[in-house]
């Protein structure tokens, strides 16, 4: 897992974040608002290599995609709320920014949520991006990546992670905004278009929590 540097107060709210999951919405809430005021900057890692097929069946190799400007790469769940609340505004940066040569996929680590049913919600939602499957969770689990909807994004000529968090603050746990004040994955991918350079940032995702088989949740 990457390593965190953050302070006591952030702490105590990546715990609460954890711990709320998919629970009560007053619950959820709370943890929402708090989140929403922390921002932590972290030394993240470079991406490491992968291969994984989709639910088509198509391989996907990480260093092949060298001719991306930028990779966005998504954490997938079937039938995360969220997640579902959320396509339109993925859809949206998938349509802004995949003609200006910004690679996009998704990922989902469930080892319950099986391919015939990944594919399945992806048709009724209009998802469009590939939806790689982590069968045995090694590629994600050492990412740190813990929610539905998170969301990072790499730099494929140091295969640094520049940003990841949610791709925008429209829709937390229980109130969802008509827009967004915050688009942080637009303003990742305009300064990355840009050739500008890219402090390295994260934030706190609402999301159905990933279930890590090896951690037990």
């Amino acid at each position: 897992m990457l390593r965190r540097i953050f302070t006591a107060t952030a702490a105590a709210t990546l715990v609460m974040g954890f711990a709320a999951a998919c629970s009560p919405q007053a619950s959820e809430q709370a943890v929402s608002d708090t989140a929403s005021q922390v921002k932590l900057t972290l030394p993240l890692a470079k991406m490491t290599n992968f291969k994984l097929k989709d639910t088509a069946g198509k391989l996907h190799e990480l260093y092949k995609m060298t001719d991306a400007k930028a990779i966005v790469i998504s954490m997938h769940t079937k039938g995360c709320p969220i997640g579902q609340q959320l396509n339109p505004d993925f859809h949206a940066l998938q349509a802004k920014y995949e003609a200006k040569g910004v690679k996009f996929l998704m990922i989902n680590p469930n080892s319950h949520d099986t391919p015939e049913m990944i594919s399945k919600e992806a048709k009724e939602f209009g998802i469009t991006m590939p939806i790689l499957k982590d069968a045995d969770q090694s590629v994600t689990e050492p990412w740190g990546v813990e929610r539905a909807t998170e969301t990072l994004i790499v730099e494929p000529k140091t295969w640094k992670i520049l940003y990841q968090g949610p791709i925008n603050d429209r829709v937390t746990f229980g109130r969802a905004k008509a827009k967004p004040d915050n688009d942080y994955a637009t303003v990742t991918l305009d300064a990355v278009l840009a050739g500008k350079t890219v402090t390295p940032s994260y934030h706190m995702t609402d999301g159905c929590i990933i279930s890590y088989d090896k951690r037990g949740h």
